[in-house]
């Protein structure tokens, strides 16, 4: 019998812990630890900042699915990672032992990187429950005394889309408001240029998002560097100063304290290297999907930015990863499965959004080409986010990861593959690296 353990239980860990329990027989255990109580369906906490749902509506409790779903639930924090001993520690305290490990962590915020930024400092996030919460706070605080709003992303940010959606949904609900007039708009980027997205030459991307910037009277300042923030304004490398009375800043990330602090685990920013097959390449019993991998980012731009990881690549990421595992531990005879990471993004903007599809998000080392790369604008697109969110939440309430039939969809509607055969791998192999 094994113990499969999967640490995180967000976008990438839950869907993880779901698939395993799906392809490994009873006998195998699998273990699923996070330091949060409840699930979060993250995407929808831009309305919640904005007052337009309650975080209820957007949070499933973990202990009861994994009860429902028969998981080894632990609530807690892991302090300690020892590979070579594949051993955890939670909380310092309890020991847990492993035969193969999922880590689907997300990251850390690394708000110290400017000065004043973050909920302990002068700007909101988005990013967590808490800071959602707070964030609406000050957003009704806001509300009875409107001013500047500035909204952005701090150099390094890699997933650019809720900073997109928090500024022209704040924007649209200023007009609902009859507050519009009274609150001038910017939105600062590290991106050379408006809809990049931390992804180069979308077709159509910069043509529509510049548009619907302009159309709402946004100001839009591009390779943009946020150096400092203080309690009324937002200062950037040039010199230049922006005031404000609310502000959203996306903060760059970084690996969690545990991974970093493992010699050899992660890179220096603390994100996972991982193989097409999202095994690590010097641990062979760890693996790992999500925001904690390591991606590159193949265009170089003025101000630094890195690929995005959206909720649909961490998905595919789980399926990958949890099918390798059941292939290591013998449960099926198939070849590894590896993710393609074609990103789908739908980006809500009050009554219209744009829809940016990246197949694959990296493209072609050999020709710099993707299958395809293209966005779209219409109504359709928030009618399609809301009914995604809905289905997301059904599919956590029943137990499910990366269903055939949304496989299926997503190639039929959009040209999408979410995995393929790891050509290179042997069927039904065991793992050959060595750990420790």
């Amino acid at each position: 019998m094994a113990n499969v353990v999967v640490i995180g239980a967000g976008l990438a860990g839950l869907p993880t812990a779901y698939e395993l329990r799906h392809w490994l027989p009873k006998r195998h255990t699998v273990t699923l630890i996070s330091n949060e109580s409840k699930f979060t369906f993250i995407p929808g906490l831009i309305q919640v900042a904005l007052n337009l749902k309650s975080l209820d509506h957007i949070q499933l409790d973990l202990s009861r699915l994994a009860q429902r779903h028969q998981l080894n639930w632990v609530h807690g924090r892991v302090t300690n990672l020892t590979p070579d001993r594949k051993q955890l520690v939670i909380e310092e305290s309890l020991v847990i032992e492993y035969d193969y490990l999922a880590i689907a962590t997300g990251a850390a915020l690394a708000f110290d990187q400017i000065s004043g930024s973050g909920p302990n400092g002068y700007t909101q996030s988005v990013c967590t429950p808490h800071h959602a919460l707070a964030a609406r706070q000050a957003w009704l605080d806001f509300l009875k005394n409107p001013g500047p709003l500035v909204v952005g992303a701090a150099p390094g940010v890699g997933c650019f889309g809720p900073a997109y959606e928090f500024v022209l949904m704040a924007e649209h609900e200023l007009r609902r408001l009859g507050l519009r007039q009274q609150v001038p708009i910017t939105y600062i980027t590290p991106e050379p240029y408006v809809g990049h997205l931390g992804v180069s030459n979308i077709q159509h991307s910069q043509k529509l998002t510049t548009a619907l910037m302009q159309e709402r009277e946004i100001k839009v300042i591009e390779n943009a560097e946020i150096t400092a923030v203080n309690q009324q304004t937002i200062t950037l490398a040039d010199g230049r100063t922006l005031p404000f009375a609310y502000s959203m800043i996306l903060p760059t990330f970084r690996g969690v304290d545990f991974v970093r602090a493992v010699p050899g685990l992660a890179d220096d920013q603390g994100f996972i290297p991982v193989l097409p097959n999202q095994r690590h390449p010097q641990f062979s019993t760890i693996y790992a999907a999500g925001v904690s991998t390591q991606l590159e980012q193949p265009d170089q731009t003025p101000i630094p930015i890195t690929s995005p990881k959206s909720g649909q690549m961490a998905e595919t990421m789980a399926a990958a990863v949890a099918h390798n595992i059941a292939v290591e531990l013998g449960a099926m005879r198939a070849p590894l499965q590896v993710p393609t990471l074609d990103a789908l993004c739908f980006a809500e903007f009050g009554q219209t959004g744009i829809a940016y599809i990246a197949a694959p998000v990296l493209p072609d080392p050999e020709t710099g080409k993707r299958k395809r790369s293209y966005a779209v604008r219409g109504p359709w697109v928030v009618w399609v986010k809301t009914a995604f969110e809905h289905y997301f939440m059904l599919k956590m309430r029943s137990g499910l990861g990366m269903p055939w039939f949304e496989k299926l969809g997503l190639r039929a509607l959009f040209g999408l593959k979410m995995l393929k055969a790891d050509t290179s791998s042997v069927v039904g192999s065991r793992a050959t690296g060595v750990d420790g």
